[in-house]
């Protein structure tokens, strides 16, 4: 457990969202929308757990079970705003605003009972399972990054709850730290198309394609499963060992999409190609089947930095197929102009891809694929 430190000093007061999330994210029963507004006023409703030493005081005035606010002899010792826990008999109650010798609090916490209190009961400022569950979820918060507080408690850590990068607050800014929030593919969720002697792992949480090495050819080896319902998008980041095989239309690991009944394939992916020096491109392609290229062919090829990991998010409104591309998995650009569903084929599965390595490469193709996520538009 962490240290509780002394916290009695005025320190500034953390908000988050009133209007969208509640106080916090810990369990606790009875706290309204309409008393955390009451307990904000003018300010934003989220607190941090205080904790301070000596707090011990009576009630000046007794109270019903249905009170809000407890007066004290004194104030001295307990923390000079909230939120904190205080004992008043057998119950336990959270204070979430103090106003001189005047609590305001949300009754009957932690499996306590609300019931009327006399003048003179003891008030103990007091450490719970509530308090330190609490301390816990303050010292990492997870919520959308635009509802992030304003920097002032260091130490803590902001995870952003849909991609981007972990913050901590120094107490002034907070600082970035490169970190990605992976959703794992399941193997178990996909199916084999023309595997052969290729394999897949679960290596750690991510799902490790290892094509076969050839002579010579294209062989594409899919994994694929039902696609969603319309409309939706797949957001997918990969890493690969990637040998320099050559390719003037086709990606050599990636995303796709297959129509079940023809066998048609289209695939946006990876690759190497050579122009005035060896650079990485983004392929999208037509396939017959997984090995012969259709007519059409390679549809587009644009180069991509050299950045790890890759990610690319696929999707169908109902009317058009997108593919965008990321180079943070936060930030993203459409590959290019949308195409109409039925374009080749109109697509019933979704999956990944990785084209089998060529026998002249000592190093074989390992692709690595760390997120799956699959979500309405």
């Amino acid at each position: 457990m962490g240290t509780v430190r002394n916290t009695q000093q005025n320190v500034e007061v953390l908000f988050a969202d009133a209007f969208s999330t509640p106080a916090r994210a810990w369990n606790e029963t009875g706290t309204s929308a309409a008393t955390l507004l009451e307990s904000a006023g003018h300010e934003r409703a989220r607190r941090y757990e205080r904790f301070a030493n000596g707090g011990l005081s009576a009630l000046s005035a007794g109270i019903d079970s249905d009170d809000t606010e407890v007066s004290v002899d004194t104030a001295v010792g307990f923390p000079t705003e909230g939120n904190f826990r205080i004992l008043v008999d057998s119950e336990i109650m959270l204070v979430y605003r103090v106003a001189g010798e005047v609590f305001k609090v949300v009754r009957g916490q932690e499996g306590t009972t609300a019931v009327s209190h006399a003048s003179g009961a003891g008030v103990n400022h007091i450490l719970t399972a509530g308090a330190l569950a609490a301390r816990d979820s303050d010292e990492a918060v997870r919520n959308g990054i635009a509802n992030r507080d304003a920097a002032g408690q260091a130490g803590r850590l902001y995870i952003p709850s849909k991609g981007g990068f972990v913050s901590q607050d120094n107490g002034t800014i907070w600082n970035m730290m490169p970190c990605w929030r992976f959703v794992p593919p399941v193997i178990g969720d996909f199916t084999w198309l023309n595997q052969g002697s290729a394999t897949v792992t679960d290596r750690k949480g991510m799902m490790v394609l290892e094509p076969p090495t050839a002579a010579s050819g294209d062989s594409l080896r899919l994994l694929v499963k039902t696609a969603p319902s319309t409309p939706y998008a797949i957001t997918v980041a990969m890493i690969a060992q990637d040998p320099t095989g050559i390719s003037s239309y086709a990606g050599q690991y990636g995303i796709c999409w297959r129509e079940s009944g023809s066998g048609k394939i289209i695939t946006f992916g990876l690759g190497r190609a050579t122009d005035t020096y060896l650079v990485k491109k983004w392929f999208h392609t037509q396939w017959t089947n997984y090995t012969t290229v259709a007519g059409g062919g390679q549809i587009s090829s644009k180069y991509v930095p050299l950045n790890w990991p890759f990610w690319v998010r696929f999707s169908d409104d109902g009317t058009y197929r997108t593919v965008e591309v990321s180079g943070d998995g936060v930030t993203w650009q459409l590959y290019e102009a949308a195409e109409s569903r039925t374009t080749f084929i109109t697509a019933d599965q979704v999956g990944v891809f990785a084209n089998q390595s060529l026998s002249t490469i000592t190093v074989k193709r390992v692709v690595s694929f760390l997120h799956w996520e699959e979500g309405r538009l």
